[in-house]
């Protein structure tokens, strides 16, 4: 038994590591999701499916052109498209002034209206959770594989076991 917890050890160590790093740099980029994996081809030929963007929701202000990731709460998954137009301008009638946020994907031929919530036509700056400010090309296509093809997670996590048991 001692043994087992003794070959653990280590896995757990890399696992706590990879955890506090990936903190550290939600730190760093005040963002949430530092990391995200293209999956459409939206934004064509910026970034593929595929590609790992880098963000940071440093700046205050989106300017146009900016590449925006938008999360929208009750959405799965969040929307990377470029900011086509910024206006200023209240919130449902409210009071604050805020950014108020037109995106388009650069491979889409028309804006993103009808992606938003309700009859809304801007996105609002607090629904962005930061900028585009690199990618990596292809090296996503690994998260894309492992939850489009169910059993090839079974089978990474069933070698892994073999690795660990048998080293």
């Amino acid at each position: 038994m001692r043994n087992s917890l003794r070959r653990l050890l280590p896995v757990l160590h890399t696992l706590s590591a990879i955890f506090m790093l990936w903190k550290a740099l939600s730190v760093v980029t005040n963002s949430p999701c530092p990391v995200h994996v293209v999956i459409s081809e939206s934004m064509a030929p910026a970034f593929h499916r595929g590609d790992i963007i880098v963000i940071s929701n440093l700046e205050h202000e989106i300017r146009v052109g900016d590449i925006p990731v938008v999360w929208f709460s009750k959405t799965p998954l969040p929307m990377v498209h470029r900011a086509i137009k910024v206006l200023w301008g209240t919130r449902d009638g409210g009071r604050d002034i805020q950014q108020l946020i037109l995106t388009k994907g650069d491979n889409n031929e028309l804006d993103d209206v009808a992606l938003y919530p309700g009859d809304r036509k801007y996105v609002y700056r607090d629904e962005i959770i930061g900028v585009v400010r690199g990618y990596l090309p292809f090296l996503g296509w690994i998260t894309i594989l492992l939850n489009e093809v169910p059993y090839l997670k079974f089978g990474l996590v069933g070698g892994l076991a073999l690795i660990s048991a048998f080293a």
